[in-house]
This record gives structure tokens, sequence and C-alpha cells, in this order.
């Protein structure tokens, strides 16, 4: 049998896309979500545009929503809440309990002094300073970051150019704890 170099050329090629396309969804993609989240210990009710949600104590529910306002109701420590909110992003977090969130944003580039942006910046969590770019948040609606509560930070980044590129992301206060302990102490 005589070997066809096309043949041969075109089942390495569909190799290598599906080497790609496997790398490409065990490490690269990140799926957008809006998460409600309920870290309070009482059965939480949130109805967000005529759409009634659930949630058990210490549940985080995915919800679909699309950009705009939207309407939220709900009853928590004995107040009412009716509101609305705007989706101007594809990440977010409807925090009805009003608990402490915090934004982690870790610096990466080349020709960066990643340890000076590190220490310049610093907050105080339960009386422990911790170094980097940290903001608190405990807002209705949180919007302000792009890796979500339900992602990790990525084991592999590629950087696109020579830009700078920092990456965010929301965890609650006793996970940023964890997670500063595991890889800066």
């Amino acid at each position: 049998m005589k070997k066809n170099p096309a043949l041969f050329g075109l089942l390495i090629t569909i190799g290598i896309a599906i080497i790609s396309y496997t790398i490409y969804l065990n490490y690269l993609q990140k799926v957008d979500t809006y998460l409600i989240t309920n870290p309070s210990e009482d059965y939480l009710e949130v109805k967000i545009d005529d759409q009634e949600y659930k949630l058990a104590p210490n549940q985080n529910a995915p919800i679909k929503l699309r950009g705009g306002d939207h309407s939220l109701s709900f009853t928590y420590d004995g107040k009412q809440t009716d509101t609305i909110f705007n989706v101007k992003r594809a990440n977010a977090i409807i925090n009805p309990t009003r608990a402490e969130y915090y934004v982690f944003v870790r610096p990466y580039g080349a020709a960066r002094n990643v340890d000076s942006l590190f220490t310049s910046q610093t907050i105080t969590i339960d009386e422990k300073v911790y170094n980097g770019n940290i903001t608190r948040h405990d807002g209705l609606y949180i919007e302000d970051f792009y890796y979500n509560l339900n992602h990790k930070y990525p084991k592999l980044f590629i950087k696109k150019g020579g830009m700078a590129d920092d990456l965010s992301k929301i965890f609650t206060k006793d996970d940023f704890i964890q997670f500063y302990f595991e890889n800066y102490e």
C-alpha cells in the first residue's frame, strides 16, 4: 500500500485541532455567569423580573440575565427590599444579604515590577494586613471582576501581545483569606 502524503497531513491537522480544542475546554474557556448568593444561615427567597429563586443557606445559584434594567425584590433580616439594578457586564453577583466580598487583582505582564505593585497597595481584614490590589464590596449588585465565585484563576495564562493584563477574581471573605494564605504566605 502506497503512503498518501495529503491524507497523512489531513490526519495530523485534525489531530492538532482536537488537541487544541481539548486544551481550550480544560484550561482556557471561561463561561460567564450571574450568581445569586446566600452566605447566610437562613433560607432566602429572591424575585428577579417575576422569576422566583429559593436559596438554601450557603448556596449560590446561577441565573440567566440580559443586559439592561432588572427588578429585584426580597426580604432579608426583617427588611423588604424592592429595587432595580442595571446589568452592564457578563459576570456579576446579586448579593441580597450584603455580605462582604473581596476582589483580588493579579498583575501580569512583561516589564512590570509585580513586586512593587503587589506591596504598594494594602487592605486590612480582621486586623490583618493583606498586600495587593484588593477591594472590598458589600453592595447589592457587584460586577467589577473577571472571574466569578464559581471560577478559578487559570492554570495556563496566554498573554495577548505585550500589553499588561490584570486578572481579577471575586472571593467570599473566608475563601479570600484561604486563597491568600495558600498562595502568598
